[in-house]
C-alpha cells in the first residue's frame, strides 16, 4: 500500500500549479521582447493594417505626436512602434472637470508576415495619421505565367546530328488515315 499525503485544502495544490503557471508564463513573456503589445502606457493609438498584391499598409491614429516623437524599427518578424504623447502644461488658472485626453507613452508590435521586403519599408506621417508600407517580397507577388504549345518547345539532339521528328500539322477537315481505318461509335 502506497503512503499518499494528506492535505487539509485539496484545492492548494491547484491554486499553486496556477501561480507557478502564471509566472513561468510572465517570464517567458517578458524575454520575448513583446510585451510593448499591451501599451506602455494610457495612450494606445487605434491600428489599421490593409493587403493588398503590391504590400501591407499600416495607418496608425496618433493626433498631436510630432515625427520627433515617434521611433518605428523592425526585429525579425515583428514591426514595433512607439510613440510619446505630451500633456501640454497650461498657466491657465482654474482646475479642469473633466480630462477625456490621453497622454503617455505607447508602443505596438506587430507580427509581420515572412514575405515582407524589411529594406523597401517607408513610413509618412500626415494629419495625424501614420502610414507605413510594408512591400512584398518579389518572390511572394502574384505573377502571370505564360502557358506555351508544344510547337514552341525546343528539341533536343538525340545523338550527333539526329534530332526528333515534328508532328505533322493536319488541316482541320481531315483526319489521319489511322483515324479514317477505325469504325464509328467504337472508343480508341
Amino acid at each position: 500500500m502506497a503512503i499518499v499525503r494528506y492535505t487539509a485544502y485539496p484545492l492548494t495544490n491547484l491554486q499553486n500549479d496556477i501561480n507557478r503557471m502564471f509566472d513561468q508564463f510572465d517570464q517567458a513573456f517578458e524575454r520575448s521582447g513583446l510585451n510593448e503589445d499591451l501599451g506602455g502606457g494610457m495612450f494606445r493609438p487605434a491600428v489599421d493594417v490593409r493587403e493588398d498584391d503590391q504590400a501591407y499598409t499600416i495607418h496608425v491614429e496618433v493626433p498631436g505626436i510630432s515625427q520627433e516623437n515617434l521611433d518605428i524599427s523592425m526585429q525579425e518578424n515583428a514591426l514595433l512602434i512607439r510613440g510619446r504623447k505630451e500633456q501640454k502644461s497650461e498657466s491657465e488658472q482654474g482646475q479642469y472637470r473633466r480630462v477625456e485626453r490621453s497622454y503617455g507613452t505607447f508602443s505596438r508590435a506587430l507580427s509581420l508576415p515572412r514575405n515582407v521586403d524589411g529594406s523597401k519599408v517607408s513610413a509618412h506621417l500626415n494629419d495625424g495619421v501614420l502610414e507605413v508600407r510594408l512591400p512584398k517580397s518579389e518572390a511572394s507577388k502574384p505573377r502571370q505565367i505564360n502557358i506555351g504549345t508544344t510547337s514552341d518547345a525546343p528539341t533536343t539532339a538525340l545523338s550527333g546530328t539526329e534530332s526528333k521528328p515534328e508532328p505533322q500539322e493536319l488541316p482541320v477537315n481531315q483526319t489521319s488515315d489511322a483515324e479514317a481505318a477505325e469504325p464509328e461509335g467504337h472508343p480508341t
